[in-house]
């Protein structure tokens, strides 16, 4: 039986990638150095890091090679100290903005409640916004506090892959925006409980289509 198509990166491959190059920078080599060691192409590394292809183990036995450390070290970044991921900048900045809107608000008051707890966290997100590149390297940390912050599922920024988070969270962030029109001052999702995205849009769609309020 012949093999599908990759897809999109899975929240584990987004960590190996974002491993390699933390491993790289901590041995001081250049990205020119590593595969000169590795014996990879540019190419062939370009479409890894950037996610058009995935590592197989022969590569992970050449990086590890190249770097001095284990095939493990490389391959398990639940080891590192921080958990880091390289993410696609573009649709990860456009669901942080999303997530601002759902609370009716500006970055800026995103920026300030993450200076607050981490500015090394709030850094990192102005980064990611302000990204003019095709990937990012992001600490996990950052996307925890940002969604805990929105109160949505850390899933729907760490594990954006995953249809089913997106589809209900997004589905969430409509009935809040209507709610929010419909004039409630206060919105507990955790109290819709295992409510379905449908059924939550439809409620969203019975809000709208009220008259307004005399």
């Amino acid at each position: 039986m012949g093999r599908g198509a990759v897809g999109p990166p899975s929240r584990y491959s987004r960590r190996v990638v974002a491993n390699v190059d933390r491993l790289r920078q901590a041995k001081g080599l250049t990205v020119g150095e590593l595969l000169s060691r590795a014996g990879m192409t540019k190419s062939y590394y370009q479409s890894r890091a950037g996610f058009s292809l995935p590592y197989n183990t022969n590569d992970i036995e050449a990086l590890a090679a190249a770097l001095g450390v284990s095939p493990e070290e490389v391959a398990n970044p639940e080891s590192a100290p921080r958990i880091e991921m390289r993410v696609p900048a573009s649709p990860l900045a456009e669901r942080v903005r999303r997530l601002v809107d759902s609370q009716a608000v500006s970055e800026s008051d995103l920026m300030d409640h993450l200076d607050e707890v981490d500015p090394a966290a709030a850094e990192s997100a102005r980064a990611l916004l302000a990204a003019v590149t095709n990937t990012v390297v992001l600490d996990e940390e950052v996307l925890r506090l940002i969604t805990q912050w929105a109160d949505v599922p850390t899933e729907y920024l760490t594990d954006y892959t995953d249809d089913a988070v997106t589809d209900r969270t997004e589905a969430e962030l409509e009935l809040r925006d209507a709610m929010r029109e419909a004039g409630a001052s206060s919105i507990q999702f955790r109290a819709l409980g295992e409510m379905s995205p449908d059924a939550l849009r439809a409620i969203a769609r019975s809000l709208r289509s009220r008259p307004p309020a005399t």
